[in-house]
């Protein structure tokens, strides 16, 4: 079949620029390397079909670095199911045609699949030349036992022809002595000798034919043999040639039957598993082809692929390229005992498979192996453990972290079919699981923090209110007496920073005086927060100001101290410590130490036992126990002191409890 040249021919025509090369394995896409026997070159077309992720598949530009896709095919247009590529080179691919099989891919996302393209030309040629060569085989058979035949008869002729001859020659010798004895008796036998020497002559002649003729059976012979031989030569060529065009088809005759039952579907003949073909899931087909050929092995290879698609069956009508059925072998290639069973996956098709004998292509493009796992994570990442059949949520703002909500999926309550927008939903039983909408709009609740209300608002009997706050005899009023008279005091006409009080048995606003304060008694200005020591204030005596209660009882609780190999003690935080070693340590020189106070540490040991030591500012007094000391873990000590100086504490006990 003539092939387009050019660019617009191609793209009408379904046809892509030629490639230089193409694929026979998985390949890394990236630098030059050695494809199919020959080694690519910077700017070289390559067909890539075999990639272990067959969304790799397609046309690319050889480079030294990372490869792309090639310009012309980037786009699902440019590899729609269908279009074509020729390879010009390569040990395997040289000057054969492959065609795009995806329909509508999404380049980077769909598998791109390729096969080995038989047009309709192709496959009758094919099947012509195969025809053809049995023709030859055929006749060259005929030719070769003729020959045999003739080769036969022509020793005969030649067996036959040697006994004349040496018949001749006996009567030559006779005659010749004939001749002899005549001359003996010239006169009696003169005449006799004149036949005799005729005879004679006669007979030397027909021995010299005889001889001849011999000679050209003999030769006649040889040259028949050698037809016969050549004969047998040209008839096994001719076999040989068949053979080779049946396998040039790459697809294997079948007789397509109707039926769908999983069964030996008989010689030369497949089914599917649906009577309707884009329904098949399975195909039965028979270990042998409709021309009688065995080709179990070959169907056994269709599950060789380790990736999960094992490759595209193709089941075609060769009376037309139209009607084909394209599917994914996604399974096992399963022994059912004189015939083959193939899981199937639908991927494309058209019209309806003939049943006449021999009447369809079965046509299989094997898919590359898969490749090897990568190392690589997921995009989102979830928490190190869970609960079974909790929720997940999304663990801050990211979007790629989850953590279990710890809600339940059983513990999410139901709602009704329907509701009004902005009701306000209730429980509808005793389950807590259902929901009901209440029938209570939102908005005719009153807001909980406005205090406004429409109409004449009249409060309970006996109940305060502004309007109604009188003089009464059974009315106290801020510790007005029960029997005092006057007007009722109005708040709202008192002024700032005044008190309620009371004037000469009535209530009033007013300052509060300085004789309405008895001696003794502490006013809001010695109250006031910059009148209120600090505990490290008062630990340190800097300033002249109030004690709390707070401030004394955080100046005895102990401060919790770090351990550590040196362990530090501010102690205008306090002047009792608690320390709980957890390992061995000094406890160090104490900063902030303020004289004439007490002390108290409260010492226990974690895990195992552990050694204390002091720093040089402790002085130990006489009698007491000497350290480093030792504290076991059943045991709490407490070391009691007093601050001598800022730089001399002394440890005045050590109590065991």
């Amino acid at each position: 079949m003539a092939r387009p040249v050019t660019a617009a021919v191609r793209l009408l025509t379904g046809e892509r620029e030629p490639v230089r090369l193409a694929t026979t394995a998985n390949i890394t896409l990236y630098r030059l390397q050695t494809i199919d026997g020959v080694l690519t070159e910077v700017g070289d077309r390559v067909l890539v079909k075999d990639q272990a992720d067959p969304t790799q598949n397609g046309i690319y530009t050889a480079s030294e670095g990372q490869w792309f896709r090639a310009a012309d095919a980037r786009t699902a247009r440019a590899m729609q199911k269908g279009t074509t590529v020729h390879v010009q080179q390569g040990t395997v691919s040289a000057d054969r045609v492959y065609a795009f099989e995806t329909l509508d891919p999404v380049i980077g996302a769909d598998p791109i699949v390729l096969t080995f393209y038989l047009s309709q030309n192709t496959l009758g040629d094919a099947v012509n030349a195969a025809n053809a060569a049995a023709a030859s085989a055929a006749a060259a058979l005929s030719s070769k036992n003729a020959a045999a035949t003739s080769a036969t008869s022509a020793a005969g002729s030649a067996t036959a022809a040697s006994g004349s001859a040496s018949a001749a020659s006996t009567s030559a010798t006779n005659a010749a002595t004939s001749a002899a004895n005549a001359g003996n008796s010239a006169t009696a036998a003169s005449g006799s000798a004149s036949a005799a020497a005729g005879s004679a002559t006669s007979a030397g002649t027909s021995a010299t034919a005889a001889a001849g003729s011999a000679s050209a059976a003999s030769g006649s012979a040889t040259v028949a043999s050698g037809s016969a031989t050549n004969a047998a030569t040209s008839a096994t060529n001719a076999a040989a040639s068949a053979v080779a065009a049946a396998n040039a088809v790459a697809a294997l005759g079948y007789t397509f039957s109707i039926s769908t039952a999983d069964a030996d579907p008989g010689n030369g003949t497949l089914r599917l598993n649906n009577a309707s073909a884009a329904s098949a899931t399975a195909a039965y087909v028979d270990n042998l082809d409709s021309s009688g050929a065995t080709v179990s092995g070959v169907l056994d290879t269709f599950d060789d692929s380790t990736n999960t698609i094992k490759g595209q069956l193709t089941l075609r009508s060769k009376a037309s390229a139209a009607i084909a059925y394209v599917y994914n072998v996604t399974g096992s290639v399963v022994d059912g005992t004189g015939y083959r069973k193939l899981t199937l996956a639908y991927v494309s098709g058209a019209g309806t498979l003939p049943t006449a004998a021999d009447g369809i292509w079965l046509i299989f493009a094997r898919t590359g192996d898969k490749g090897a796992d990568g190392t690589g994570v997921g995009d989102f990442t979830g928490p190190a453990s869970s609960v079974t059949d909790n929720i997940v949520t999304f663990a801050g703002t990211t979007g790629k972290a989850g953590k279990d909500s710890g809600v339940a999926v059983g513990s999410l309550i139901t709602g009704p079919a329907s509701a009004a927008t902005d009701n306000i939903a209730t429980f509808n039983g005793t389950t807590g699981k259902l929901v009901k909408d209440s029938g209570v709009a939102v908005g005719s609740l009153a807001p909980k923090a406005n205090a406004s209300f429409t109409g004449t608002f009249s409060p309970p009997t006996n109940a305060i209110a502004l309007n109604t706050l009188a003089d009464s005899a059974a009315v106290s009023v801020l510790g007005r007496s029960a029997n005092s008279g006057g007007a009722r005091a109005d708040i709202a006409a008192g002024s700032d920073d005044t008190l309620l009080r009371r004037v000469s048995s009535a209530l009033g606003f007013g300052q509060l005086t300085a004789g309405m304060v008895p001696a003794g008694l502490v006013t809001y200005a010695m109250l006031a927060s910059q009148a209120i020591a600090s505990n490290s204030e008062f630990q340190l005596g800097t300033a002249s100001k109030l004690l709390t209660a707070a401030a004394l009882k955080s100046t005895v609780a102990y401060q919790a101290l770090t351990s550590g190999a040196t362990v530090s003690w501010d102690m205008s935080l306090g002047n009792n410590a608690s320390l709980a070693l957890s390992t061995s340590a000094t406890l160090n020189n104490p900063t902030n130490a303020n004289p004439l106070f007490g002390f108290v540490v409260k010492v226990t040991a974690v895990t195992s036992a552990r050694t204390l030591s002091l720093g040089a500012n402790f002085v130990v007094a006489a009698g007491v126990e000497s350290f480093p000391i030792t504290i076991q873990t059943t045991e709490t000590v407490y070391l009691t002191g007093f601050v001598d100086t800022t730089s001399r504490l002394v440890i005045t006990g050590v109590v065991r409890t």
